[in-house]
């Protein structure tokens, strides 16, 4: 039911389109064109900028004629311009939204200002009614207004105060007196001496539609946000004798706006992490191309030298730099959660004993390690790198905590998590979870800064000593398993870190082939497609394939690579082929051969840091950088694998 009639007075064709479909279910719509618009009977208009610095001198001779009913006015302005229009406020118009427009905000600023112009109509009547002397009647609307009506005698200097105003503040009808310093001692701080400013220059220069937003003091101590608005009466002469108003709680609008900032503000946030992780990742794939021919040539030059010459110690030292390059990439990829898992069942307990070893020298002998692992854990499905990653990272944040001698506890368990919404990890799906625990006796977080401690590039560690992405790392890889992360820590008594991580299920993708690990099984004799668009990656992969025994042919594009292989009279055995080639993907590369050649093996390569791409079920994947040994490794497997 259509109740209330707004007038659109909008230069902008947009906004005036937007607004009439929004508020056409709810409200009676006069799009006006011109000043004449103003003449039409409503009860709310809105205006834009050039509209209002058009029809200024209309609009005020039309709140005049409306006088001493409420019209109200609301402007619809940018931000960048919302300061022209800041004189406007309370005396042109009584509210503003600012574009792009929020349908939530706007309808709540258009139902307070048209209950705000009910108030005014129903405070009219009561004027009349007091006017008429008829208190009964003038107590009888006071309390079915719902509203909190007072009436200030400025004569005497004392104030009526309905009951449903004192309720608005926690109060009882008999528990506040009639003074003027009852609103006035109630006052916020911050308010007082600009209400009371504005209250005598009302009083002494008189203006329509005189209205006043503040914060009062409930009686719980709590300060609600309060918009009064009033009228003066005047005697036979023209004197004003008192002062009528209403008194409406705007406490859930500030919070409305309260709430619209922190959800900015979260969006700011993720807008920034994706801008972070959209980075990390087109650095990180040229990155890894490069790697490849950097860590593979230095193995390659290892392989023809006797580990007593330098030249093959500089080549050990550049193929270690490579493999330190790989894991720093993988750890900025891990935050931005752009990293392409290779998960298998791990059991976690065999993880942290393999693990230990590493971990207690990395801490030196002043901090003791405890392990407290449950025992028949049950598996999860992850990638184990990515795990000793996490526990790298928190023991290394655990043991820079810990000053002197102290103790970092390991633990695991099980746990079945309910479907309960009141769960503070309710963010978790039900089900069952493996836990793990990484406690300190450390100097703990400080209150203010725990909310910060997962963003990337935070740290209060000084200059030189941490780069704020340990802990960015270790949230980033969690929730990539969809898991969840708890922190509980005091000041002084140390730091947990507990871990939530899904139980491996029936319906976990099973791992790939088992690899071959003995150097004689690396060797092979079959013929190989190679096709990569990077050359010295290309290089390297068909170097190496021949120095163990393969057959190798090579491409740079993929239209090469088919010809190639349509031209040989004896079938190929395995392509191996970059899983984004120019113009084409691997996958679509390797079904137009597998169409002429059905025995086809294949073998994807990628540099990509996500999984932005289809491969079919089972096929092998190799993730650039990678080692001559996985390389080869890799060979092996995926000629033993159907696709």
């Amino acid at each position: 039911m259509v109740g209330d009639t707004i007038l659109l007075l909008l230069t902008n064709s947009t906004n005036r389109q937007l607004l009439e479909t929004w508020l056409g279910h709810h409200y009676s719509i006069i799009v006006g064109n011109d000043k004449t618009a103003l003449q039409q009977p409503f009860q709310l208009c809105i205006i834009d900028g050039p509209a209002l610095n058009r029809y200024e001198a209309e609009i005020h001779a039309r709140r005049a004629t409306a006088h001493p009913i409420f019209l109200p006015f609301l402007l619809v302005t940018t931000r960048r311009d919302v300061h022209l229009y800041t004189r406007h406020l309370w005396q042109t118009v009584d509210e503003l939204v600012t574009s792009p427009i929020e349908k939530a905000e706007l309808l709540a600023r258009i139902e307070i200002l048209l209950r705000a112009r009910r108030s005014a109509l129903e405070l009219n009547r009561l004027q009349q009614a007091m006017l008429s002397s008829t208190q009964t009647w003038l107590q009888l609307a006071v309390s079915a207004s719902q509203i909190g009506l007072w009436e200030w005698d400025l004569i005497t200097n004392r104030v009526f105060f309905s009951p449903e105003w004192k309720a608005q503040l926690g109060y009882a009808a008999d528990e506040l007196n009639d003074s003027f310093a009852v609103w006035e001692e109630r006052l916020h701080p911050d308010d007082r001496e600009r209400c009371l400013r504005t209250l005598q220059q009302y009083l002494e220069r008189p203006w329509p539609n005189f209205s006043l937003e503040f914060r009062l003091r409930h009686k719980d101590g709590s300060y609600r946000w309060i918009r009064s608005q009033a009228a003066l009466i005047y005697d036979e002469s023209g004197r004003p004798t008192h002062m009528l108003g209403a008194h409406l709680d705007l406490t859930e609008r500030k919070q409305l706006e309260e709430e619209r900032q922190h959800l900015t503000e979260q969006l700011f946030q993720s807008q920034k992490l994706e801008a972070i992780g959209a980075l990390t990742s087109g650095i990180a794939h040229d990155l890894n191309n490069l790697l490849v021919p950097i860590i593979g040539f230095a193995e390659l030059g290892m392989l023809q030298l006797s580990p007593s010459s330098e030249l093959y110690t500089d080549f050990d030292q550049i193929r270690a730099a490579g493999i330190r390059a790989t894991a720093l990439t993988r750890q900025i990829l891990a935050f931005s959660r752009r990293q392409r898992l290779e998960p298998k069942p791990v059991n976690l307990n065999q993880v942290i004993s393999d693990f230990i070893g590493i971990l207690r020298r990395l801490i030196g002998e002043r901090i003791t390690i405890h392990l407290q692992l449950a025992p028949s854990l049950p598996l999860t499905h992850a990638d184990p790198g990515q795990l000793e990653q996490v526990l790298l990272n928190l023991v290394i944040n655990a043991r820079d905590a810990i000053e002197g001698y102290g103790t970092i506890t390991i633990s695991t368990a099980s746990v079945t998590i309910p479907p309960s919404p009141s769960d503070q990890r309710a963010r978790l799906l039900p089900g069952e979870y493996i836990i793990l625990q990484v406690h300190d006796t450390g100097c703990g977080i400080e209150p203010d800064i725990l909310p910060r401690i997962f963003e990337p590039f935070f740290t209060t560690k000084p200059p030189g000593k941490g780069t704020g992405l340990g802990l960015a790392t270790v949230f980033g890889i969690i929730k990539q398993y969809r898991g969840h992360i708890d922190v509980q820590s005091v000041p002084q008594q140390g730091t947990t870190f507990t871990m939530y991580l899904p139980t491996l299920t029936d319906s976990t993708p099973a791992g790939e082939a088992p690899l071959p690990s003995s150097d004689t099984a690396l060797t092979g004799h079959e013929t190989v497609l190679v096709v990569d668009d990077e050359p010295s990656v290309l290089y390297l992969i068909t170097s190496a394939l021949r120095l163990y025994g393969y057959r190798v042919l090579e491409a740079t594009d993929p239209q090469h690579g088919i010809s190639l292989a349509v031209d040989r009279e004896q079938p190929i055995d395995l392509l191996i082929a970059d899983v984004m080639l120019p113009g084409i993907t691997g996958d679509e590369l390797y079904r137009s051969l597998a169409a002429q050649q059905p025995n086809l093996h294949v073998l994807f390569i990628s540099a990509q840091t996500d999984d932005s791409y289809d491969l079919p079920p089972n096929a092998p994947l190799l993730m650039k950088p990678f080692t001559l040994n996985q390389l080869l490794q890799k060979v092996r497997a995926a000629l033993m694998v159907t696709v």
